[in-house]
């Protein structure tokens, strides 16, 4: 059952509590409550947003940022039915079992779970997501040294969670969903030890309402899980599961940086991706990432699959390609000419963290600031694998790689050479220890017997890997976690 909430009763709710109360109907969201009816639980959805993109609904996301230059809050997300899966490019990787290990050189990496508890729900999530099969990933270096080849897949057609599993949660007999129903309070018990009721409001009726549930989740994204926990702040004034100042800090995106361009001696038929063996990311310090090779304009492309459109054969010989490359003449095999991409892993920083602003919204909530801002190990991730890049090259004798200036020159990038991924990860980051994590490695937030957070929020660590594909198998496995508990 879907049903906007501006159209019921007052009171609806008054003698009726849920199993579990999921408050987001994103990827993280949509997957927990599927699991969760498909087990036989008593499930309320609630939404902030209609099935489609409304203004009034977009605006809640606006705030502001500082730091290094970031997108428009109200801009990298969008607030409706499906989440941020409505703009989603497909790109999907699981991390890889070393991310989920402790770095001595980024001091409280480590996550308290291992990829082995993720991997039973890699086959689920891959018919979530409408996924290829895994196959080996594409490599042109004859010899493995200090990279290791990567693959993506790509969600094709693109799940947008809401477009496909609209009809079956109208069908539903043990989910109900709630449009336009917007969180503005958790309401705790006298011991702060549970929520007891959630408080919504929609947008034409100053009445809230409130919704009682054994369990309650909030998978509102890595910007607003933190922002609903700081101020859910009626009964205690830090928020909730803050009673470190751990909410909102410790903000991860993907650092992404153009490095240079390449001339290859063969066109490239598919993007090639490698990454840092834990080796290299030991003695170098540095963290992960994705060295992605290949035309830029084909991989940023809607209907992308990791396949190239063909090249034509080159007509001269490597050398004859190479001079008029150095000399800045016009490419006479522009098929050979590649662009040279990363992606990296964030250092973890309590510095880059979302922070509540005096400026409220319609409903009264404060809005947020990022503060998000590059170290000195991001940057030597960046230049690191750039130069590993043209090395390796060079010395397989595959191509030749031109470094971008700032990479040359030992510099800093430039705020127009580094951008995020609209990935928001890390704010209520998972640990066994609540000194150093706003949840357990069952998402519980730390403090609390059935308050649960979901999505990327809780990563612990990054990688180098676009956070979906985490998102839904760590949506499953606190499916599984919850049906046990409730």
């Amino acid at each position: 059952m879907i049903r906007d909430a501006e159209t019921i009763e007052p009171g609806a709710f008054r003698d009726r509590t849920f199993d579990v109360c999921i408050v987001g109907a994103g990827p993280a969201g949509i997957t927990l409550a599927r699991r969760l009816g498909a087990a036989g639980k008593r499930v309320g959805l609630f939404e902030g947003g209609g099935l489609e993109y409304e203004q009034a609904s977009q605006e809640v996301y606006e705030g502001t940022t500082t730091g290094q230059p970031y997108y428009p809050l109200d801009g990298c997300r969008l607030r409706y039915f499906g989440g941020t899966s409505n703009h989603w490019g497909g790109w999907t990787r699981a991390l890889e079992a070393d991310d989920f290990e402790p770095r001595p050189h980024n001091p409280l990496s480590g996550w308290p779970i291992e990829k082995a508890d993720l991997d039973p729900y890699a086959g689920e999530a891959d018919d979530i997501l409408n996924l290829p099969p895994v196959t080996a990933a594409p490599d042109v270096l004859p010899e493995q040294g200090d990279l290791r080849p990567q693959l993506f897949r790509f969600s094709r057609p693109t799940t947008r969670f809401g477009e496909k599993y609209q009809a079956e949660l109208e069908s539903s007999a043990n989910i109900e969903t709630y449009l336009n129903a917007n969180l503005v309070d958790l309401r705790i018990d006298e011991n702060g030890k549970r929520v007891t009721e959630a408080v919504f409001r929609t947008y034409g009726r100053e009445e809230p309402f409130t919704v009682r549930a054994s369990a309650f989740v909030l998978c509102l994204g890595g910007l607003e899980n933190p922002r609903a926990l700081l101020n859910a702040n009626t009964q205690i004034a830090a928020g909730l599961g803050n009673e470190h100042d751990l909410v909102g800090r410790y903000f991860l995106e993907h650092p992404h940086a153009p490095v240079g361009s390449a001339l290859l001696r063969d066109a490239p038929p598919s993007m090639l991706v490698y990454s840092p063996t834990p080796d290299l990311m030991r003695t170098q310090k540095i963290l992960n990432f994705g060295l992605r090779i290949g035309y830029f304009d084909q991989w940023n492309a809607p209907k992308f699959t990791g396949a190239f459109d063909p090249s034509p054969a080159c007509a001269v010989d490597f050398a004859t390609a190479l001079e008029a490359q150095v000399s800045g003449a016009s490419a006479p095999c522009p098929g050979l000419v590649v662009d040279v991409f990363v992606a990296c892993e964030q250092s973890l920083d309590p510095s880059n963290r979302v922070r509540l602003i005096d400026e409220r919204d319609r409903f009264g909530w404060r809005r947020i600031a990022l503060d998000w801002r590059l170290s000195k190990m991001d940057v030597r991730t960046l230049t690191t694998a750039a130069t590993k890049a043209a090395e390796a090259m060079a010395t397989y004798d595959i191509g030749r790689m031109k470094l971008a200036d700032w990479v040359a020159n030992g510099e800093a990038p430039g705020v127009d050479n580094v951008w995020g991924g609209n990935h928001h990860m890390g704010t209520t980051r998972m640990s066994d220890n609540p000194r150093t994590g706003v949840v357990d490695a069952d998402c519980k937030v730390h403090g609390f017997d059935n308050l649960y957070i979901g999505g990327s929020s809780v990563f612990a660590t990054s990688g180098h890997a676009n956070p979906t594909y985490s998102i839904v198998q760590l949506a499953l496995r606190l499916g599984d976690h919850l049906r046990a508990k409730t």
